[in-house]
């Protein structure tokens, strides 16, 4: 069994998961009808046919390699190919607009960039901007100038006998998401991400099958879904469209599933509609002909879950165990059990994570703390302590039982004249789970009053109208604020026609530019 005693690196956990697990399939791809498999042997082969590729085009010398696109096997492929050589990994959102790739891949001094062919429209502005780029290769067949295939380089290149690595070196440079301002990108070392993956034990088996539906460049997928799956021998199989939840998960019948609370509230969502329109089967059995017979447990991170949506899981017989962390701590500072008293709470501390509460701000120390922002040292100064402490910029605190409690954001707190401090997330979270409630934002405007602005659900509009928007809005309010200290009571109201910005990662950007129409 894998250990933090045999495993300091990912080429260490790539090797034993292939000598444990062998020929068993470990991603899981939908190829048209058919599926593509690609088992634990494989996948460290041609890991070391890239990184054999990598170390002729590079001269041997040590690069940053950019990786973009979808999950998959040949995205494993380059990203371990890269790390597992001693290389740095710099995975990227898909979702960057051709402006914001540029500028990620010139602050993270990327030399080689693997990519989705997709992104073939882009390399012209992409060599334009990017001349330390001098290697590009395209994860599928494509007939470009200058560019390598990675069929290719399977075929031509013998796998590459790996080096031993240090742990301490660093393994990816992973970008923030920006929400309040520009990304800083986490360097993470191989004792991170090793660290985290190790952190916790039996959580998976070889009997468990996962079904990884975020975006692989997000750390809380790569280490929970990736990561974990190496560790344990589990099967991943591969969600193609966040359009074809539902179908993939019949079709993979997965045991453990990985969400963020949005994914979770759309499918509960869809699973009350189908209840309405069958009022004589039970929620509990509509939930089995989504999820499959197999499913034994969901984890939730990466947002506020709401305590309802968690009980409303409950009563279809599933126990969501919601987890929290940060990119920086590669990500899990806390996770969820299987208990039923996880409600409230972001889950129990795990092991080897040690935290303290600094004037309501969560700080943790852990192996999994990252090494700092790359070529940012004062950003680092800020967020980590000359002793080790990670200020998560988190409020709340831990009980006698190890579990975190989270009530704001200390760059988002409120201060009112009268020096009360006020959490724009207590007061936002009690907008959540609303039919008529597309997305809501807390915050004071310059003459001090509290504002809640919300952009409504678009279908109950076209259902019911503005007025009655409206309408519901202030009752909410007013309900909310009998329910809080007056400090704390919403004063003003205002409704949005339009969406509010938000980063790739489908987070609200806090600084907006335009302001809602205000409900009287």
């Amino acid at each position: 069994m894998m250990n933090k005693e045999t495993v300091k690196t990912l080429q260490d956990l790539l090797v034993q998961a292939a000598a444990e697990y062998g020929d068993k399939v470990y991603m899981r791809e939908k190829c048209g009808k058919e599926f593509s498999d690609t088992t634990f042997s494989q996948l460290k082969e041609n890991c070391r046919r890239v990184s054999a590729f990598l170390n002729e085009c590079t001269g041997g010398t040590k690069t940053h390699v950019a990786v973009i696109g979808a999950t998959s096997a040949a995205y494993l492929t380059c990203y371990f190919g890269t790390a597992c050589m001693g290389n740095v990994s710099v995975p990227l959102d898909a979702q960057l607009g051709v402006e914001d790739l540029c500028d990620h891949l010139q602050r993270a001094d990327a030399e080689v960039f693997f990519f989705d062919k997709r992104y073939v429209s882009m390399l012209e502005d992409i060599r334009a901007n990017c001349p330390k780029i001098h290697t590009y290769v395209s994860m599928q067949d494509v007939d470009e100038n200058g560019v390598f295939c990675l069929s290719e380089i399977l075929s031509n290149y013998q796998p590459m006998q790996w080096n031993k690595i240090d742990s301490e070196s660093c393994a990816a440079i992973v970008y923030t998401s920006g929400t309040t301002g520009k990304s800083k990108g986490v360097m993470l070392s191989h004792r991170n991400l090793i660290d985290n993956t190790m952190c916790q034990d039996g959580e998976s088996s070889t009997e468990d099958v996962t079904m990884t539906i975020l975006p692989i460049h997000h750390v809380y997928c790569f280490t929970c879904d990736i990561l974990l799956g190496l560790r344990y021998g589990t099967t991943v199989c591969v969600n193609d469209s966040m359009m074809r939840i539902s179908q993939n998960l019949k079709l993979f019948q997965p045991t453990t599933l990985l969400l963020v609370p949005m994914i979770a509230d759309t499918i509960y969502k869809k699973i009350k509609a189908a209840a309405a329109v069958k009022p004589d089967v039970s929620l509990a059995e509509i939930g089995r002909g989504v999820f499959g017979e197999r499913l034994k447990r969901i984890y939730s991170g990466g947002a506020y879950l709401n305590p309802e949506l968690l009980k409303a899981y409950r009563e279809m017989g599933y126990i969501i165990c919601q987890g929290y962390g940060m990119t920086e701590c590669s990500p899990r500072i806390s996770t969820g059990k299987d208990d039923d008293t996880n409600i409230g709470d972001v889950g129990t501390l795990v092991n080897g994570c040690t935290v303290r509460i600094v004037d309501g701000e969560i700080w943790a120390k852990s192996p999994s703390v990252m090494m700092g922002y790359y070529n940012n040292k004062e950003a680092t100064a800020e967020i980590l302590t000359e002793d080790g402490w990670l200020r998560t910029g988190d409020l709340g605190y831990v009980d006698e039982k190890n579990r975190v409690y989270i009530t704001g954001r200390r760059k988002n707190l409120i201060i009112l004249s009268n020096g009360e401090n006020v959490s724009p997330e207590e007061l936002e979270n009690k907008f959540s789970g609303l039919d008529w409630v597309g997305d809501v934002l807390v915050y004071a405007e310059d003459d001090g009053m509290i504002t809640a602005e919300v952009y409504p659900n678009p279908e109950y509009v076209s259902s019911n109208g503005k007025d009655a928007v409206s309408e519901v809005f202030k009752a909410h309010v007013l309900a909310i604020n009998k329910t809080m200290p007056p400090a704390k009571n919403i004063r003003r109201l205002r409704l949005r026609t339009l969406d509010f910005d938000k980063t790739t990662s489908r987070k609200l950007k806090r600084e907006q530019t335009t302001k809602g129409e205000i409900c009287e």
